[in-house]
């Protein structure tokens, strides 16, 4: 019985692992064609468009706010480090 287990176990690993390389050979595949593509069309002359939710824009200021106000350029004012003594330094 251990033995039967054993090798359906073993048969259904090498079923998933044979799967998952011919999914990664189409991948990389459809991959390739693709970048042979974009490499043709760059030698050619021409510019592949970048998609549009690939660039990201900053998000616009306020109107009226210089650089320095911004929320991203905000500071957090320093604490003052305690004293030694406070701290349970000897």
């Amino acid at each position: 019985m251990i033995a039967a287990t054993l090798s359906v176990l073993i048969s259904v690993v090498t079923i998933a692992t044979a799967l998952a390389l011919v999914d990664f050979w189409l991948r990389a595949s459809s991959a390739y064609a693709l970048l042979k593509r974009q490499s043709d069309l760059v030698k050619a002359g021409f510019v592949p468009q970048v998609e549009a939710r690939v660039v990201r824009l900053r998000p616009a200021a306020p109107r009226g706010s210089s650089a320095a106000t911004r929320p991203f350029a905000t500071r957090l004012p320093r604490r003052a480090s305690l004293p030694a003594r406070l701290r349970g330094a000897a």
